[in-house]
């Protein structure tokens, strides 16, 4: 089957680390035996490209491990979305013809976020190929959404052959809200590369682990609080954060205000290797967020045996469905919950087997295979 993704986000040199779910589940379905392509055209805000250094809009066109991968950026400017959508659009139909004189016409689109939408729809009325769509976005729950942009969502979901959420709570969300049915599959998770390794040293500390995009609805603000209530001054306890985002400055200003500057690290971005890196050396992985549509870092750590601690945010509670794999809690019981998992021993194995059998390429792939055909 050959099958296209479009997104409204991808891997390019604007956007390394963000988002990469989307090539997961491209690299998942060519796995399988599929041919599989990706198109996007890629929104970049002038902060990204002040903050990387780029000035280059030049397209990237590549084959990625098998996917045909065919990303062109542009800018888009704040507080203009009709304009973006437009740009989104317009560009979109290029990359697409250019994608079928190359590879072909696929048999089916897999739309990722109503945004690209408008292509996915231009593209059944003028090929008559059918699409899917699979919504990941946290705006919904937030209420960031004009009225605009909800009733194009409603278009989108209603000309859609299947409608996928990545949890049980958003599904219902997006049902009640928008009175479509939606089927719950997860992101999926490299699971041959979060792997397991068995700790053969003896630790000195008690490592918690976040990795995040440090941005305010991830509330580390919340997550450093909770900390500092339950083991300030006892330095058999560190807190590590691996991320870049609005909040650095302010984070920053907390943890010395806090006087916790020899136990709670700010890292600010890093490698996917060195997430893996920090995964195989902590204890316990904790995610603080106010709102999530699912928590694909929570699988990535449970693929390598850690336990993990969550707030209910939406997107967790179709994840941690047993204390076999850690905990959830609410906002205001995080401290203690940080508490209680440092005095519970897991076992890493079973923690895995649960992800891999649930997240992994081939268990996804095959629940995104079943629709496909249907």
């Amino acid at each position: 089957m050959h099958i296209l993704l479009i997104t409204s986000a991808y891997k390019s040199k604007f956007n390394p680390v963000n988002a990469l779910f989307f090539r997961d589940q491209a690299l998942a379905l060519k796995n399988s035996g599929n041919q599989v392509g990706v198109i996007c055209a890629l929104p970049v805000s002038f902060k990204t490209i002040i903050k990387e250094h780029l000035f280059n809009f030049s397209k990237e066109s590549y084959v990625d491990s098998g996917v045909d991968t065919i990303v062109s950026p542009f800018i888009s400017i704040p507080r203009t979305p009709k304009r973006t959508s437009s740009k989104m659009f317009k560009i979109g139909k290029k990359v697409f013809l250019e994608y079928i004189e190359k590879y072909g016409q696929p048999d089916i689109i897999h739309l990722h976020t109503f945004l690209a939408g408008e292509l996915a729809l231009w593209v059944k009325k003028k090929y008559n190929i059918p699409y899917v769509v699979t919504e990941h976005s946290t705006n919904f729950a937030r209420n960031n959404y004009s009225k605009r942009q909800l009733e194009f969502a409603k278009k989108i979901f209603s000309e859609s052959k299947k409608n996928i959420a990545v949890s049980k709570e958003f599904c219902n969300l997006l049902e009640k809200k928008f009175s479509v049915n939606f089927k719950y599959i997860p992101n999926v998770v490299d699971t041959s590369f979060f792997r397991f390794e068995k700790k053969d040293f003896k630790k000195e500390k008690y490592t918690f682990l976040n990795v995040a995009h440090l941005d305010a609805k991830k509330n580390h603000k919340g997550l450093i609080n909770a900390f500092q209530n339950k083991f300030f001054g006892n330095n058999q306890y560190e807190l590590i954060i691996a991320g870049d985002g609005p909040e650095m400055k302010n984070l920053n200003e907390q943890i010395s205000f806090l006087d916790l500057q020899d136990q709670v690290k700010l890292l600010g971005r890093v490698s996917r290797e060195k997430v893996l890196e920090l995964m195989l050396k902590s204890d316990c992985f904790v995610l603080s967020s106010f709102h999530e549509t699912f928590g694909v870092v929570l699988i990535e750590a449970m693929s390598c045996g850690l336990p993990v601690l969550s707030t209910r945010s939406g997107g967790p509670e179709s994840i941690i469905t047993s204390d076999d794999y850690g905990f959830l809690c609410g906002q205001s019981e995080l401290g203690e919950t940080m508490n209680k998992v440092t005095k519970i021993e897991f076992n890493p194995t079973v923690i895995r087997e649960f992800a891999k059998d649930n997240f992994s390429q081939m268990a996804v792939s095959k629940k995104l295979e079943e629709i496909y055909f249907e």
